[in-house]
């Protein structure tokens, strides 16, 4: 906890008739994170694939390709792993059988629905001719006659007659839009052609090159699509059905073709000469004795040392936290990575997360129902991003339910009575809060705004105090005390310097009395915040003076805990009583509009508590918090094998 997992740099080198057999073993092991061999030594190259190397890719790109042509890819219930020594001949047989059948239904669909698309086109132009009193046939291939059809607004008959008296005009109307075609001699095409172009409200249709009634026609290609359209639901459920019936087939293939790709391209990450192969790499040390056991015994003539006096650089973290702190490894991963050498602030993250996000949205009702949200999530979803959110989610959910005991708020509804101004409003339990230590519950947020805002501003001292002493800590390792002092601890002595000349001065400050300017907690924070700046100039220079504003930004950006409180309070507070006072108390109709109203008052005001205090928590870990300590950088711990679910040896 708080420091990654200890590793320590081994090299494994043997002779070339035990690789193979070493390839296995790491891998079985899965504990040894490769340094790839650069070839920089004499008499040593990077090692040659294995023989099957191109073929055990080539069938893991045709397998990945049958799946991304059947779609997400679904997680089967495997009641008995499959064995990997069945696997091989099973995809000889089975795969290119299945990739012909995939590609064939996916190449069906694909010409379906390019012929229902052009289907489609043809049948939007020929609806509007089924208002004409002409066949298909009649608006194309005439030797002497132009026809011209398109959709108008204006009557231009009298133009056309101006120009020919040799002349058909048929018109028609479809959805309120009229249509007309207009067939003249060719000599006289353009001129009419003229007439059209320069009516801005004619737009031109194309007939298709067919015969017949467009009525009927249309009728015939509606049953040509709906036959099309059954032929595509036939090919999309029989991809469905290969998806189904060979979903365990895939997914061990897909994890047998993944290992034996890794191990039969291994080699291209070590250094071999003629007779001779080397690994160098990093092993957790509390595993080493194993590993070196286990390559040692069973390969013939390999060995494995630890290189005691190896220098520390560029180690790979592997973050050693408990079981319910390991959720929290994906918050701090997604920031950055730890070094070797840094804190690694799961642990306080699994406390400081749901604490800020409990005290943000602190209601009963709602840490019910995030409970059952995250229950649900991690029911579904057994492992991944999605389910350590899930976990996340659950422990923010008990501290928002106990905070809203603290807060005494169900669903925005007062738990236990309050008395304003020595009128009574019941609560939920009839019962006056009770006295906890020197709490009598609950504290009314609205009510006590002022407490509640020097609480967090108490807590965004803590917080940012830990931080820079986790900060003193990782210099002092990194580069010494010295610069310890003057990178973190300076900044440590200007907070509190400040905070003592503050408070201090803050009577004078708020009621205009006379500062006490001899005060020995206002004289000491003076100096101490004086000697942190001196500190903090021959540091980092004198342009670093320009954060110190920063330092007070950062301890006011936590009065936002109790803001997004108060807002969702305050809608929570909004949605029960317009409900109560404006639609319950009319009954009728309105009770049942007053319960849809509650629902989805309390369902937007849900959603927005769980990103709110989710994004707020999160954003004073990343930016207020990890900036005093944390740098990241790190390399994570990628070890050589594989954890098996669907096959096994």
């Amino acid at each position: 906890m708080l420091k990654p997992e200890k590793m320590t740099r081994v090299v494994v080198v043997g002779t070339s008739d035990a690789l193979d057999q070493t390839i296995e073993n790491l891998h079985k092991l899965n504990l040894l994170h490769i340094i790839d061999y650069d070839e920089e030594e004499a008499g040593f190259k990077i090692g040659k694939p294995g023989s099957m190397a191109p073929k055990f890719s080539e069938h893991l790109v045709t397998l990945r390709s049958i799946e991304n042509q059947l779609g997400s890819r679904e997680e089967a219930g495997f009641d008995k792993k499959i064995s990997a020594k069945e696997l091989p001949s099973q995809i000889e047989s089975t795969l290119s059988e299945l990739e012909e059948e995939v590609l064939k239904q996916h190449n069906l669909m694909r010409s379906i629905e390019t012929e229902l698309k052009q289907n489609q086109d043809i049948e939007d132009t020929i609806k509007p001719l089924a208002s004409l009193p002409l066949s298909l046939e009649d608006y194309t291939g005439y030797q002497s006659i132009n026809v011209f059809v398109g959709f108008i607004d204006s009557n231009i008959e009298d133009e056309i007659k101006a120009e020919t008296s040799q002349y058909e005009l048929y018109t028609g109307e479809i959805e309120g839009k009229k249509i007309i075609a207009v067939a003249v001699a060719k000599e006289k095409e353009d001129e009419i052609n003229k007439i059209l172009q320069n009516d801005s409200t004619y737009v031109e249709i194309r007939p298709p090159e067919l015969t017949g009634n467009p009525q009927a026609v249309l009728e015939e290609m509606a049953a040509a699509k709906a036959e099309l359209t059954e032929k595509l639901a036939n090919a999309e459920s029989e991809l469905v059905r290969l998806k189904q019936e060979y979903a365990e087939f895939m997914l061990a293939s897909e994890e047998y073709l993944t290992i034996e790709t890794q191990k039969s391209e291994a080699p291209l990450r070590f250094a071999t000469s003629d007779h001779a192969f080397v690994v160098d790499g990093w092993v957790p040390l509390d595993k080493y004795d194993d590993f070196e056991k286990t390559i040692e015994g069973g390969a013939g003539n390999v060995y494995a040392s630890k290189l005691e006096d190896e220098e520390v650089k560029d180690v790979p973290i592997a973050l050693d936290n408990p079981k319910a702190v390991k959720p929290f490894e994906l918050l701090v991963d997604t920031f950055a990575t730890p070094k070797y050498k840094e804190i690694d602030p799961s642990l306080i993250l699994f406390i400081t997360f749901p604490l800020f996000y409990g005290i943000m949205l602190g209601d009963i009702g709602y840490g019910v129902l995030l409970g059952i949200l995250s229950w649900v999530i991690m029911s579904k979803v057994k492992s991944g991003g999605l389910h350590e959110l899930a976990i996340i989610l659950s422990y923010s959910a008990l501290s928002t339910i106990f905070f809203g005991i603290i807060f005494g708020e169900v669903f925005g509804f007062p738990l236990f009575n309050i008395t304003h101004h020595e009128i009574v409003e019941g609560g939920i339990l009839g019962i006056a809060g009770p006295n906890i230590w020197i709490l009598q519950l609950p504290i009314h947020r609205f009510a006590e705004v002022k407490p509640l805002l020097v609480m967090t501003f108490v807590i965004g001292i803590l917080h940012i105090t830990l931080g820079l002493i986790l900060g003193i800590r990782n210099v002092a390792v990194e580069r010494g005390f010295k610069h310890a002092v003057t990178e973190k601890m300076c900044w440590l002595m200007i907070l509190f310097g400040g905070i003592m000349a503050i408070v201090t001065a803050m009577p004078a400050i708020l009621w205009g009395s006379v500062l006490n300017t001899q005060d020995p907690i206002f004289v000491s924070g003076i100096v101490l915040g004086i000697i942190g700046i001196i500190l903090l100039v021959k540091g980092e220079g004198a342009i670093a003076i320009m954060e110190i504003p920063t330092l007070l930004s950062n301890i006011f950006s936590y009065a936002r805990i109790l803001a997004i409180g108060l807002s969702s309070a305050g809608i929570a507070l909004a949605v029960n009583t317009i409900c109560r006072d404006v639609l319950f108390s009319q009954g009728g109709v309105f009770i049942v509009v007053g319960i849809l109203v509650l629902i989805l008052g309390h369902t937007i005001n849900l959603l927005l508590g769980i990103i709110g205090p989710g994004l707020h928590s999160l954003r004073l870990q990343y930016v207020e918090f990890f900036t005093k300590f944390y740098e990241g950088g790190g390399t994570k711990y990628d070890p050589f094998g594989f954890i098996r679910k669907y096959t096994e040896e």
